[in-house]
């Protein structure tokens, strides 16, 4: 997905823009806004693996008391569990889990529901992650827009437009 959505952009780039790249992730309902999964900071691990299989998601934003997004827990991180052998004890918090990450890891990528797709793509490009974590104002979560949620609307969603205006001609 990562690359598709990196060949659009550049080819994207090089094109007059399509209007719905100015529109906003809110105008174009893109990304998953209710019944949103997500764990806390004192999160055991086992229950994050539950949640992965149970929802079929590839990522968990780690919530504080207040709400705000603070971390994410990913599939990447279980595997980076299991590769330094700390998996024998699952009953660890997210916290303590997400200690042993890379170094390189420069936190959660968020954005807002008013930014509009063309800036939400770049970012996710640049940034080359699988999702962003929609966040209000006060940093708490009100969603998430995964490369597949914007694959979905750069590809499906325009051709499909298309089609229905041409069925009421």
């Amino acid at each position: 997905h990562k690359r598709i959505l990196k060949f659009l952009q550049l080819f994207v780039s090089e094109m007059p823009k399509p209007a719905f790249m100015k529109q906003t992730l809110e105008e174009l309902g893109i990304g998953t806004y209710n019944n949103i999964a997500f764990i806390h900071p004192d999160t055991p691990i086992i229950k994050a693996l539950n949640i992965f299989v149970d929802r079929r998601v590839s990522a968990l934003p780690v919530v504080d008391e207040s709400g705000k997004v603070v971390d994410i827990y990913s599939k990447f991180d279980v595997i980076n569990l299991a590769a330094e052998k700390t998996y024998n004890n699952l009953d660890i918090t997210v916290t303590q889990a997400l200690r042993h990450r890379s170094q390189y890891f420069e936190g959660v990528m968020k954005c807002n529901r008013l930014e509009t797709l063309e800036t939400i793509v770049d970012r996710i490009v640049k940034a080359e992650v699988h999702r962003l974590v929609v966040v209000d104002e006060h940093a708490s979560i009100v969603g998430i827009v995964s490369l597949s949620d914007i694959l979905q609307a750069l590809v499906l969603t325009p051709a499909g437009a298309k089609r229905k205006e041409s069925e009421t001609e």
